[in-house]
């Protein structure tokens, strides 16, 4: 079910001191976003990790994606992920990027990437809450943000917007209180885009009561397997929305896309309602 906690298949026993040590950590760092040690928070919160794809502008399609995860699921992810890459020889951070001609991870065979991304699907999808996506071209983007708005918001920072309000609405199908923190990669070019993005989503809920907007987080994605995950799925959803064919050996990410992954449909009234929050903050605080 949507939001369900569940619980870990496997525990942490027979690993080495430096895994142990590294799983401490990415509990520490869940638990300092909760703000709680207790162990019923734990497994009833969820957390968004996020990344882009095709934000540059030249692409036909801009995207923002990631997955949903509690913490049930959350540690065994990261473990699992690991094991995967250390099994293929791949150092983290996996970047989809890097598969390209020449690039660090451009010599890996077809059938080895296939092998590797039979896991990597298999293990988001058994341990994700749910995926979603954000999608923009640049002529939706033009369209319908003024200038001076276009000045100071990309349209990574739009696809954002569009993707909380997507998570809200998937927050609210599944009768979901709580609010769900946002966790992106800290070496993002358009960081202070989403943060004024997020600050004016805030506003829009206290305005208008919870979205189930929570914090804005910024990590190290080579730390976290959960946001090279997302850096996937992003870049997945661009290839499909751009309409190009999954390069060769890649074609199990199509799998993601199933009936736990939710697109955002192009709404004018968001990007209206988002844009007139948007002017509303320029003349309460210019940047």
């Amino acid at each position: 079910m949507l939001f369900e906690a569940r619980r870990n298949p496997r525990g942490i026993e027979g690993i080495s001191t430096c895994v142990k040590s590294q799983l401490a950590y990415r509990r520490e760092v869940w638990l300092l976003l909760h703000n709680s040690e207790s162990s019923t928070n734990e497994t009833a919160a969820v957390r968004l990790y996020l990344d882009e794809s095709g934000t540059d502008e030249s692409s036909p399609q801009a995207v923002v994606g990631g997955l949903l995860i509690n913490y049930s699921h959350y540690l065994n992810f990261e473990q699992t992920w690991d094991e995967i890459l250390a099994d293929h020889g791949i150092t983290p951070p996996l970047h989809m990027k890097e598969f390209g001609k020449d690039r660090r991870l451009g010599a890996i065979s077809r059938c080895c990437r296939k092998e590797l991304f039979v896991r990597v699907v298999e293990l988001i999808r058994s341990h994700r809450v749910g995926t979603l996506e954000a999608t923009l071209s640049p002529r939706e983007y033009v369209d319908n943000l003024p200038k001076p708005i276009r000045d100071h918001m990309s349209i990574y920072g739009m696809c954002f917007s569009v993707a909380a309000v997507q998570n809200h609405r998937l927050a609210e199908t599944a009768n979901y209180q709580g609010r769900i923190p946002f966790i992106m990669d800290a070496g993002n070019p358009y960081a202070e885009h989403v943060r004024i993005a997020h600050r004016n989503f805030l506003q829009l809920q206290r305005e208008g009561g919870s979205l189930h907007a929570g914090g804005l987080y910024f990590d190290d994605d080579a730390e976290f397997g959960v946001l090279q995950a997302a850096d996937v799925i992003a870049w997945g959803v661009r290839r499909i929305a751009s309409g190009l064919a999954m390069p060769p050996g890649m074609e199990p990410i199509q799998d993601l896309f199933d009936s736990n992954h939710s697109r955002a449909d192009f709404k004018a009234e968001w990007m209206k309602l988002l844009t007139e929050t948007f002017i509303k903050s320029l003349k309460d605080d210019p940047l």
